[in-house]
């Protein structure tokens, strides 16, 4: 009968231990969830929604997710999809920010034509005269005649 009880009490305690064990869950992920969402802050700020909206929307969205799996104390879900929120918002952040430069290489690229058409395009009439290397060659050289052949073949000599 000792038996009995030791194994009864062995048993309770181990069943105690593991409905506790059960219900001892991962805590909220509160610093995934700020990460997240100071990433989407960002990629807002880098002007995302223009030069990466659909990296951008993903983000949202699985921010949304991870927003509703916290609310249903789905820690580990909620954990998940703030990492993936954070990971697409860094890279709507990042297109964003390449976007930017490209238009700047654009728009500098676009003055410099601008520059150059101006410079090359239209010289006013009392500038200087153009350098020797650009100058055409004298009258006497360019218009040199050679007597005529009397030979057959209808050739310059």
């Amino acid at each position: 009968m000792r038996i009995f009880h030791r194994a009864a009490l062995i048993s309770a305690v181990s069943s105690l231990l593991l409905l506790l064990g059960g219900c001892a869950s991962t805590p909220p992920p509160t610093d995934a969830m700020t990460q997240a969402r100071d990433m989407l802050d960002a990629a807002r700020s880098a002007q995302a929604p223009i030069f990466a909206p659909l990296d951008l929307g993903t983000a949202q969205a699985r921010y949304a997710l991870a927003q509703q799996a916290l609310a249903g104390k789905h820690y580990d879900s909620a954990r998940r999809y703030a990492n993936e929120a954070e990971a697409a918002a860094e890279l709507a952040r990042a297109k964003a920010e390449l976007g930017q430069l490209r238009e700047q290489i654009r728009q500098r690229t676009r003055q410099n034509a601008e520059l150059s058409s101006r410079l090359l395009g239209t010289a006013p009439a009392d500038a200087a005269p153009p350098s020797p290397a650009l100058a055409p060659a004298p009258a006497s050289s360019a218009t040199q005649t050679y007597p005529a052949s009397t030979s057959s073949s209808g050739g310059a000599p």
